[in-house]
């Protein structure tokens, strides 16, 4: 009889249960995997706001920093605006031929600038169009940031400029790709690039002149060390460091609303989802009640159970994890990039979140479990 007794407790497994009644684990499978999904697509939703800005307005700085100057220049000097432009220009070109192409610098460009719109899922943006003063500076700045001519041509005269493909993307459905740059500029082609790149040769009335260092990726180049060396002084620089800085300011309220929808979105979910989870263990209580009439224990009816529970858990991650890749590839193909809006499918910071409201999930499931067991009751003494 021992011997019987030893060998039915060895076959206390959660498997019996979970083949024996597919539809009420199924239930629970799905409720989980769709639970995961909606976290995942929340912050990949939510958490890609700010991502084309990040490409716009900081990307570009890994490879490439702006100098500001007067160049010692005065505007009541000169008799004309023309005349200061041009002079302004000609300052700015030797300023380049003087800075040393060393320590992390690959080049130095004069160039004004104007701006494109670029619009994300929520707000909007500008990206820079740097306007240089050749063919031969839009040649080397494509170069530099390893990006392609894919149509068109490249810029060869004044007023003409080429454009990433997803800044066009970004526009095709409004008239604003042009907004603030008006009918001076022409675009000729467009480049493929990991940043939204805007750049072409300047008209001659452009003016603000600056001074744009091309340095290899990642170096930590000093702007005001390396243009003391022309003799002017630096008025004002962009580096990544300041670029960053400005951008974790203009996206801190988007943050908070990320925060506070996934944290109001995950807390709704959980309950739902904890409803699910309770109703499924309530359904045992039967057959704990049974089990342990024959001689279970109820810390061996408790380790069945919860091999249950994270059995659907494990099976449900693996689902979700292939509906949440299928659900933002979709998204991303059918809605983000043909607007030209470019965001990372793949969210980490989403993982550590989703595996913490699993541990929470399966922490509340403690509860119903325990009450389940303070309740089981032999056979015997319920008919009694």
């Amino acid at each position: 009889m021992e011997k019987e007794m030893n060998k039915a407790r060895s076959k206390l497994s959660p498997w019996p249960y979970i083949r024996n009644n597919r539809v009420r684990t199924t239930v629970l499978i799905v409720s989980l995997s769709v639970f995961m999904l909606m976290i995942y697509t929340v912050n990949y939703v939510i958490g890609g706001i700010g991502e084309p800005f990040y490409q716009s307005d900081v990307a570009p700085f890994d490879r490439q920093q702006t100098v500001s100057s007067y160049f010692g220049m005065v505007g009541s000097d000169y008799a004309t605006d023309e005349e200061f432009l041009m002079e302004s220009w000609k300052r700015a070109s030797d300023a380049c031929e003087m800075i040393p192409r060393q320590d992390g610098v690959v080049d130095a460009k004069a160039f004004a600038w104007q701006y494109v719109p670029l619009n994300s899922v929520i707000g909007s943006t500008s990206v820079d169009c740097y306007l240089f003063e050749g063919k031969k500076d839009c040649e080397d700045y494509l170069s530099h940031m390893d990006a392609k001519l894919v149509s068109g041509r490249m810029p060869e005269k004044a007023g003409e400029i080429v454009l990433e493909k997803r800044l066009i993307n970004n526009h095709k459905n409004d008239n604003d790709l042009m907004e603030y740059m008006g009918t001076s500029y022409e675009v000729v082609g467009t480049v493929k690039s990991d940043y939204y790149l805007a750049f072409g040769i300047a008209q001659p009335g452009e003016n603000d002149i600056n001074v744009m260092l091309l340095i290899e990726e990642g170096s930590d180049v000093d702007p005001v060390e390396v243009f003391s060396v022309t003799g002017y002084e630096v008025s004002w620089f962009q580096n990544k460091a300041r670029v960053l800085k400005n951008h974790e300011e203009s996206i801190g309220a988007m943050d908070t609303v990320q925060t506070l929808l996934t944290t109001v979105s995950g807390a709704l979910l959980l309950i739902c989802v904890s409803v699910v989870l309770s109703l499924h263990i309530m359904d045992r209580h039967n057959e704990w009640c049974l089990l342990h009439s024959i001689g279970f224990s109820t810390g061996e009816i408790y380790v069945m159970a919860l091999k249950e529970i994270l059995i659907c858990v494990a099976v449900s991650i693996v689902a979700g994890s292939v509906l949440s890749a299928a659900t933002v590839f979709g998204l991303h193909t059918f809605l983000y990039e043909p607007i030209g809006v470019a965001i990372k499918l793949w969210r980490g910071d989403a993982i550590p979140r989703i595996l913490a409201v699993f541990l929470v999930l399966i922490g509340v499931a403690q509860i119903p479990i325990f009450t389940g067991m303070r309740k089981i009751q032999t056979i015997d003494a319920i008919e009694s």
